[in-house]
């Protein structure tokens, strides 16, 4: 979406920091695919699939206009955790599974993104 739009609506969140969360959730629902096709590791399909949800409803979230910020921080805290938790998982598996460690590094740039614009 065009940095114009957003100023217009009176979105307030980085065109960066939507961007990030978007890359993240591909990121995620792709690693999670192949890590079916893969078999097995049922754990990190789960992860994968809880951030590519968590990192999708915070974007929507952020990137509109806010009208609580208690529900603001819920959101970035819970693709926060979801990012942290999915980056752990699929790193364990990054030295045999490219997809698992691209998948690891995007979410952990991700949940740095959201734990700075969560101001912390």
């Amino acid at each position: 979406m065009s940095h114009d739009v957003l100023e217009a609506a009176g979105v307030t969140t980085p065109p960066a920091v939507l961007g990030t969360l978007h890359d993240a959730e591909r990121a995620s629902t792709a690693c999670a695919s192949a890590m079916v096709a893969a078999g097995g590791m049922e754990r990190e399909i789960l992860l994968a699939l809880d951030c590519a949800d968590l990192c999708s409803a915070a974007a929507r979230v952020l990137g509109r206009r806010h009208g609580d910020e208690a529900v603001v921080r819920a959101a970035v805290d819970a693709a926060m955790l979801a990012c942290e938790a999915s980056s752990a998982a699929c790193g364990a598996h990054a030295d045999h599974h490219e997809h698992c460690r691209r998948h690891s590094e995007i979410t952990s740039e991700a949940a740095e993104v959201l734990r700075a614009q969560a101001g912390g």
